[in-house]
């Protein structure tokens, strides 16, 4: 693998530019209909939906190198060197588990809901790890969590066919201050504008 692959849900995506552009078209609307009084008290309110958005379904994502994967969450970015990989599952969500018995799961590649499940057809997943019974919709290279594990799983392979030794420990976790601090001061603004009273 020459060049990073990025893992972002085509679905959440446009799920979050609808939500991001209903909002637009609010405060558009509050602003030119019904005054500034209207605007000042629902303007921070559907910024934070806005927000939580983009939070909950553009900025999650998983890059996965040669080195390392890198699984981006709301708050938190964990990158995972191939060393410090033991297991790599997607029953719940793509699951990273660690050397180092971590458990690191990616908001970006949930498992697929009862319905899709119900619908998943057992050629789609004969190809993944696993035998008989032990394969689940949620492995299937068609559902998100399968569709990135399936890379991850590639590539984690390639590592130890190269002779990649296990390193346990290696796991870094960053926290994005950024994004914990505008969340909430959007949220205490939002709760403000509402509670206090209007002139």
């Amino acid at each position: 693998m020459s060049q990073p692959v990025v893992f972002r849900p085509r679905g959440g995506m446009i799920l979050a530019i609808i939500a991001i552009g209903i909002c637009v078209a609010t405060l558009v609307f509050l602003l030119v209909g019904e005054g500034a009084g209207s605007f000042a008290r629902w303007a921070w309110p559907i910024v934070l939906i806005a927000w939580g958005a983009w939070l909950l379904y553009i900025a999650p994502f998983v890059v996965v190198t040669e080195g390392f994967i890198e699984i981006h969450n709301i708050f938190a970015t964990h990158r995972v060197p191939w060393g410090d990989v033991d297991s790599i599952d997607s029953r719940y969500a793509l699951t990273v588990k660690t050397e180092s018995r971590r458990t690191l799961r990616a908001w970006a590649a949930p498992a697929p809901g009862a319905r899709d499940a119900l619908t998943t057809k057992r050629e789609e997943v004969s190809r993944t790890p696993g035998e008989g019974d032990t394969r689940r919709p949620s492995d299937s290279e068609n559902s998100l969590s399968g569709g990135a594990a399936a890379i991850a799983r590639r590539s984690l392979e390639a590592y130890r066919r190269a002779g990649g030794a296990t390193m346990p420990g290696g796991t870094a976790t960053t926290w994005s201050v950024l994004k914990i601090a505008v969340t909430v001061l959007l949220a205490a603004a939002a709760v403000l504008s509402i509670a206090l009273p209007q002139g």
